[in-house]
C-alpha cells in the first residue's frame, strides 16, 4: 500500500507540474493590458510591470500548486462534539444537514498560486478529512472542491468554524453538510485572504479564481495521501454558493481544459453571477443589488489590480468622499457594521438619486433593495462614471432582452470590458450540472441561473444533464421534486420575517437576507445531487 501511495503521489506531482506549465502558459497568453482610453498614460508603466511580472512568473513557474509547508491540524471534532457545536451555534443547520456521523479533522495548507495580474503569490486552503466507523466514514471518500461566498474579512479562514468578522460561516455549513457525512472537502480561502501574501482579492476574476481553486486541489493532493487517493479512485465534485457558485462554474470550465489532470463528474452551483456582463449592465441601468457598494468595491479593486483599465485616478470611479479609501479598502480587518457606521462606505446606495436611468422597480421582489441603491448623498460611485457606463451600454449592448450574450459586442469602457472578459456564458459543461437559487434573491438575481441554464442548453447540454432549482415557492405551496427544500426555505424566511418585524426597515432587511437564507438549502441540494451521480 505504501508503495502504491508513493507511485500515485509521484505521478500526481508530475501532473501538477505539467498542469502548472499549461496554466501559466495560458496566464501569460492573456496577460492584462491597459485599455485604449488609458494606454497613452500607462503604456510605459504597464510594459515595465508586465516584463517584471513575466520574469517573476517564469522564475516560479514550477512552484504553482505546490504546498508552502506541511499541513497544520487546526481542529478535530468527533460526531458527538460536532453535534454539540451545531446545537449551540445553529440548530437549524443541524436539522437541515443531518446529524454528523463522521469525525472531521480540519487542516490548513499553504500553496503557491497566482494573482489577478498573473503575479506569483501564495494562499491557503482548508482541508476537511472525514473518518470513523460509521458507514461512509472510512476507506475512500468522494472529494468536494468547494468555493466559498463573498467575505470582506481579510482574515477569512475556512478552518475557522466560528465564521468571519461579519458572521459569514461557510466553513461550518460545508463541514456539516459534506465532511461530517463522509466527503473529503478542499475549501480554499482564496488569494488575498488568510495566509496569502497578495495585497488585494481578485474577486470575480474567473481565470485567477479558477486557477486558485485548482492550485489548492493540486497542493492538497501532494500534502495528503488520502486526498490524492480519494480524488483519483473516487468521485470529484465541484460546488459553491454566491461568489462561490460563480467560482465553481469557472473552475469547471478551467478543468475541462486540463482533461489529463482532472476528471470532475458533476458541478452544483448556487446563486452565482454567471451572466456577469448582463448583471453588471442591469445594475448600471438602474437595478443595483443588495450590498452593491461592497460588491462594486470588491470587483472594482479586483479588476483595477488585474487589468489596470477601470480608472486612471480613483476619483474618476468613486464619489469624492469615498475615493481616498476605496481602492485599498477590501479585504479589510474592520467589520461591515463598523464601515457603515463610520461612513467609510455606504451600506446600500450605489448611485446618486436623480441620476439616470432611474431605479428599476419592475420586480416586486427586489424593488425595495433597488430603491435603497440610490441616495441624494453618501452614494458610492461617481455619477459621471455611471453616465459613461450607461452610455456604453446603450451604444454597445452585450446581451439581448432575454439576457443571452450578443456575439462580438465591443464595450468601450474598461469596467464593462472586464465584466465581459469574466462572463461565464462562453463554454459548454461536459458533466451533469445543477443550478440553484431563490427567485426573490436581491443580492445575485435569480435571472443569472435562468440565463445560464438557457445558454447551456443552446450550447447542446442535454436537458437530462441540467437541473434548475428555485427554493423559493413565493406565496404558493411548496410543490414538485424540490418541495422539501421549498418548505424549509419558506419556514426560514417566515422566522426571519417575524424577528425583523413588519416595518419598512424590516422588510428591506428581509429582502437582503433572502440570499443568505437560501444558502443551506442549495448546499444540501448539491449533496443530494452528488449522491445521485452513479
Amino acid at each position: 500500500m505504501r508503495r502504491l501511495y508513493t507511485m500515485i503521489k509521484t505521478a500526481t506531482a508530475l501532473g501538477v507540474l505539467l498542469g502548472a506549465v499549461h496554466a501559466y502558459a495560458q496566464t501569460m497568453q492573456t496577460a492584462p493590458v491597459a485599455s485604449d482610453a488609458n494606454s497613452n498614460a500607462n503604456t510605459a508603466n504597464t510594459a515595465s510591470t508586465n516584463a517584471s511580472t513575466a520574469a517573476a512568473a517564469s522564475a516560479q513557474l514550477l512552484l504553482r500548486g505546490i504546498p508552502t509547508g506541511r499541513p497544520v491540524n487546526k481542529e478535530t471534532l468527533t460526531p458527538a462534539a460536532f453535534t454539540a457545536l451545531l446545537q449551540a451555534k445553529s440548530p437549524a443547520l443541524l436539522q437541515i444537514a443531518g446529524t454528523p456521523k463522521c469525525t472531521v479533522s480540519l487542516y490548513s495548507l499553504g500553496y503557491r498560486t497566482v494573482g489577478g495580474h498573473g503575479e506569483p503569490t501564495t494562499a491557503t486552503t482548508g482541508v476537511m478529512l472525514p473518518s470513523g466507523s460509521a458507514a461512509g466514514c472510512s476507506g475512500t471518500h468522494p472529494v468536494v472542491l468547494y468555493s466559498h461566498g463573498t467575505s470582506t474579512d481579510k482574515h477569512y479562514d475556512a478552518t475557522n468554524l466560528n465564521g468571519d468578522i461579519d458572521g459569514e460561516d461557510d466553513a461550518l455549513l460545508v463541514a456539516a453538510v459534506f465532511a461530517a457525512q463522509g466527503y473529503t472537502v478542499v475549501m480554499p480561502n482564496y488569494a488575498g485572504y488568510a495566509g496569502s501574501t497578495l495585497s488585494y482579492a481578485p474577486f470575480l476574476n474567473a481565470d485567477q479564481q479558477s486557477a486558485d481553486m485548482i492550485d489548492a486541489l493540486r497542493a492538497s493532493r501532494i500534502g495528503f495521501p488520502s486526498v490524492l487517493v480519494d480524488s483519483i479512485v473516487n468521485k470529484l465534485f465541484v460546488t459553491g454558493y454566491s461568489q462561490g457558485g460563480y467560482v465553481a462554474a469557472a473552475t469547471l470550465r478551467a478543468m475541462q481544459q486540463l482533461p489529463l489532470e482532472f476528471h470532475p463528474v458533476a458541478m452544483a452551483a448556487g446563486s452565482g453571477p454567471y451572466a456577469l456582463s448582463h448583471l453588471v449592465d442591469e445594475e448600471i441601468d438602474g437595478a443595483p443589488s443588495a450590498s452593491a457598494p461592497l460588491l462594486f468595491g470588491l470587483v472594482t479593486d479586483s479588476w483595477q489590480n488585474s487589468y489596470n483599465n477601470v480608472y486612471r485616478v480613483p476619483t474618476e470611479a468613486f464619489a469624492p468622499q469615498y475615493a481616498a479609501r476605496a481602492p485599498t479598502l477590501f479585504p479589510t480587518t474592520e467589520s461591515e457594521a463598523t464601515l457603515f457606521a463610520e461612513n467609510v462606505i455606504p451600506a446600500t446606495a450605489l448611485f446618486e438619486a436623480g441620476s439616470l436611468p432611474p431605479p428599476n422597480l419592475s420586480n416586486p421582489d427586489t424593488a425595495l433593495v433597488v430603491q435603497s441603491g440610490f441616495a441624494a448623498t453618501n452614494f458610492f460611485l461617481n455619477t459621471s462614471f455611471r453616465e459613461q457606463l450607461v452610455a456604453d451600454v446603450a451604444a454597445n449592448p452585450c446581451s439581448d432582452a432575454t439576457g443571452q450574450p450578443i456575439a462580438n459586442c465591443a464595450p468601450t469602457t474598461g469596467f464593462r470590458q472586464d465584466a465581459l472578459r469574466n462572463d461565464l456564458l462562453n463554454f459548454k459543461p461536459k458533466v451533469p450540472l445543477q443550478l440553484c437559487g431563490a427567485h426573490s434573491d436581491s443580492v445575485v438575481y435569480f435571472s443569472n441561473a435562468q440565463i445560464a441554464a438557457k445558454f447551456f442548453q443552446q450550447e447542446g447540454v442535454d436537458a437530462s444533464q441540467l437541473t434548475l432549482i428555485d427554493v423559493d415557492p413565493g406565496n404558493a405551496a411548496p410543490s414538485g421534486p424540490f418541495a422539501a427544500l421549498q418548505a424549509g426555505f419558506s419556514a426560514a424566511r417566515a422566522q426571519d420575517a417575524a424577528q425583523l418585524g413588519n416595518t419598512p426597515t424590516g422588510q428591506l432587511e428581509l429582502s437582503i437576507d433572502i440570499h443568505t437564507l437560501a444558502a443551506p438549502f442549495c448546499v444540501v441540494a448539491a449533496r443530494s445531487f452528488f449522491q445521485s451521480i452513479k
